[in-house]
């Protein structure tokens, strides 16, 4: 199986930073659509940029496996250090999205010298869409108690998403049937939640199958490999975003949410 893959680096013969850039869940070609390949060598610093496999160029199969994702960025990240040659300084990651998920696996298989994650999280895949389902439901206005009728909903659907729609899928239509007349209901999204609401059970698993959810690792817990990083991470997040909700990850407002215990935990005497 064959990635292919474009560096860029600024003008010069000055050693640089380079920058290797890890795609999300997107389908598209990272060769043709990511902006920072550009950006980053505008300001002095090497872009390493990749189709992830089974999209654009790259070959094999579409997958979300993390492993193996994990996998494949190193292999990226080692020809970006062959290609750049004399001219490297330092290299890293910077993973957007599910490659918040990617890249600290990524940096413990093998040594970079930083990892930039933005819109990443430090939470599951379902826990992500309950929520992105919550945040939805507080923008909107509604009480909590339709907020838990929402939660509700989700966990039926994500259930069903999450075995392939081989389980759940009778439980979670008896719930779209009956909270479908309330007023919350269209306001109902979540992360992924949105994209079944309105599909019958073979339609779903087609679903699955387009867009090659099936090795999803909807439960995997990512504090382990974010606890036994030695790698400097900068997190970039954002308050309100409702595709990659912060709240349990870093948001202030959460309290003592899962960034600020694990910086706790690596820097007990950080004020």
């Amino acid at each position: 199986m064959k990635l292919v893959g474009r560096l860029v680096l600024p003008v010069g013969t000055r050693k640089v930073p380079v920058v290797v850039l890890v795609h999300g869940s997107e389908h598209e070609s990272a060769l043709e659509s990511y902006s920072l390949q550009r950006m980053f060598p505008a300001q002095g610093i090497g872009a390493f940029v990749y189709d992830k496999r089974g999209t654009g160029v790259s070959g094999g199969s579409y997958t979300q496996d993390f492993d193996v994702l994990a996998d494949d960025a190193i292999a990226a990240m080692r020809e970006a250090k062959r290609l750049t040659g004399a001219r490297l300084g330092r290299i890293g990651y910077q993973g957007g999205s599910e490659g918040g998920w990617v890249v600290p696996l990524a940096v413990n298989r093998a040594h970079v010298d930083f990892a930039i994650v933005s819109f990443g999280l430090a939470v599951t895949v379902l826990e992500e869409d309950q929520e992105s389902v919550a945040l939805d439901m507080y923008f909107h206005h509604h009480s909590a108690e339709e907020t838990s009728k929402a939660l509700e909903l989700a966990r039926a659907g994500e259930r069903v998403v999450e075995t392939g729609g081989n389980e759940g899928y009778e439980a979670f239509d008896a719930l779209r049937q009956k909270y479908k007349p309330e007023p919350w209901y269209k306001d109902v999204h979540g992360d992924f939640l949105f994209a079944i609401l309105p599909l019958n059970r073979e339609q779903i698993v087609s679903a699955i199958a387009e867009f090659g959810l099936q090795a999803t690792p909807f439960r995997y817990e990512p504090m382990p490999a974010l606890r036994a990083s030695t790698t400097p991470q900068l997190w970039i997040l954002g308050s309100d975003d409702l595709e990659a909700p912060s709240a349990e990850t870093a948001n202030q407002r959460a309290g003592r949410t899962r960034l600020n215990t694990l910086r706790a935990w690596l820097f007990p005497h950080d004020g």
